[in-house]
């Protein structure tokens, strides 16, 4: 493997299943990680035909209790600061978001490409460690359903 090529981490949030037929089929490649949620299953599935999908718990959206609706955003930044009662700690999700992005980085290095199907909530902290670790590519936006996202190395 020439060190010197790019190292690709493409982030995939899932879609519902009325939108399953518009999206894009990739070709084969490396395996794509993927959450256990139904619509992430069903993405990835649609999208990557010819590839080995991995779904694994590490993947999932965070357990937040009435995260939902309008204020749903500022509950889960509300969450960051001090978890509710019936939420996930934040400390079990930073550790998540950290074995995700370690598994991307070796993925991709194996592979020059790495992808990941999972929820927006999960993919915009996957976003905020893998800036933080030197690959480049967006974080200020909410990941929108079907939505890719390229992530690429010192780029």
């Amino acid at each position: 493997m020439d060190p010197k090529l790019p190292r690709t981490i493409v982030l995939v949030c899932q879609s519902p299943a009325s939108a399953l037929a518009a999206l894009p089929v990739e070709g084969p490649g490396g395996p794509a990680l993927c959450s256990p949620d139904a619509g992430a299953v069903a993405t990835a599935q649609r999208r990557y035909p010819d590839r080995r999908i991995e779904v694994h718990e590490r993947f999932r959206e965070p357990s937040l209790a009435n995260a939902s609706g309008p204020a749903g955003r500022l509950r889960r930044l509300r969450w960051m600061l001090r978890p509710g009662p019936g939420d996930e700690s934040a400390e079990s999700v930073r550790r998540r978001v950290v074995d995700s992005a370690v598994r991307l980085v070796e993925l991709a290095k194996a592979h020059q490409e790495s992808t990941l199907v999972a929820g927006p909530w999960l993919l915009g902290l996957v976003a905020f460690k893998l800036n933080g670790i030197g690959y480049r590519g967006p974080i200020l936006r909410p990941f929108k359903s079907g939505e890719s996202r390229l992530y690429r190395w010192g780029a």
